[in-house]
């Protein structure tokens, strides 16, 4: 199995749901875009298989994370039943930065510190 296939195995456990054939091709490719980006960020010297627990795990809850979105656009905003009405949402965006924060602690011992800052040059 290559750690794509993996990536989308544990996407797919952590989702409970069954994916359509589109949503399978769109989480492969956010899949991919997540090994690609996590990847990038590895401290020098370290592979996906050097870490390969925490790295699966971190892709697959970004992808997660950015497929959110679309899954909540297709649920009802609200509903009636009789005298009762429920109003759902709100929670996507904080749902998604969730499982991106997780992602990163779980990845924060083997990535490098990303940290921006700004320097002061003379002249």
């Amino acid at each position: 199995m290559t750690i794509l296939e993996e990536i989308l195995t544990v996407a797919q456990c952590f989702s409970d749901r069954g994916w359509t054939e589109g949503e399978r091709s769109v989480m492969t490719t956010l899949c991919q875009a997540a090994l690609d980006r996590w990847e990038s960020r590895l401290r020098e010297g370290l592979s996906p298989q050097d870490c390969r627990g925490p790295f699966v795990t971190a892709c697959a809850w970004s992808a997660l994370g950015a497929m959110q979105g679309g899954w909540e656009a297709g649920a009802p905003a609200s509903f009636t039943a009789g005298d009762l009405t429920v109003r759902l949402g709100g929670g996507t965006d904080a749902a998604a930065r969730s499982l991106e924060a997780q992602a990163a602690a779980l990845l924060a011992p083997y990535t490098r510190d990303e940290a921006f800052a700004f320097l002061e040059v003379p002249g």
